[in-house]
């Protein structure tokens, strides 16, 4: 999909999912079921993915609409150098992370996830930036996000090359990135991120 249809879509799919919790009358919660099946069917038009799964990733969201929350860490080696970890889904390469789960903090996740994608035990030391996905240059997609970045230091453990999410683990010069999964991080913000550190800045970057 395109920027401007992705935007709107994801648009009706919120007003049609805000009208379904808020509404009494059975007409017009009919109107908006009707609603998201018809935008529901457009997206399946205009995408790759099976209709099951993302009928099914609409159905799972329910109450008021809001963003999700991803949260990625940014680990650098003595040489400046950042760790990447290469995803299995696409074979690309991201900062380590992941959605939020329920009863997360969004620090106790980007620990979770360091530890699940790459073996090391680390600790958020700096939220680095949160970042509306809609504003940086990620290919469109559902459904909205904000991505938080962390500073971590790693304070034990070992690299992993394979897990179960991911192929590979590395560490990078800032000017030799691999292929970035750009649904996950693009390069313009790890180079920002990693001015940011290497200039010692204190305060919180945000859109």
């Amino acid at each position: 999909m395109q920027p401007p249809l992705a935007t709107f879509l994801e648009q009706v799919l919120a007003t049609a999912q805000a009208g379904l919790t808020y509404s009494n009358d059975p007409f017009d919660i009919a109107r908006f079921e009707a609603l998201r099946a018809a935008t529901t069917a457009l997206i399946v038009s205009q995408s790759e993915l099976a209709p099951e799964a993302i009928a099914q990733w609409i159905a799972l969201d329910s109450g008021y609409p809001t963003p999700k929350l991803d949260v990625r860490a940014l680990i650098l080696d003595d040489a400046g150098r950042l760790l990447l970890v290469q995803e299995c889904s696409d074979g690309l390469w991201t900062l380590p992370g992941g959605w939020c789960d329920i009863g997360d903090s969004p620090a106790g996740a980007v620990v979770r996830e360091v530890s699940e994608e790459t073996g090391l035990e680390c600790r958020a030391v700096q939220l680095l930036a949160l970042f509306d996905k809609l504003k940086h240059p990620h290919p469109p997609q559902l459904p909205h996000a904000h991505k938080a970045f962390f500073l971590c230091e790693v304070t034990g453990g070992s690299l992993l090359t394979e897990t179960d999410e991911t192929q590979g683990a590395a560490y990078f010069p800032i000017d030799a990135l691999p292929e970035l999964s750009r649904h996950r991080v693009v390069e313009s913000q790890l180079r920002s991120l990693h001015d940011h550190v290497q200039q010692g800045r204190r305060h919180t970057l945000f859109d």
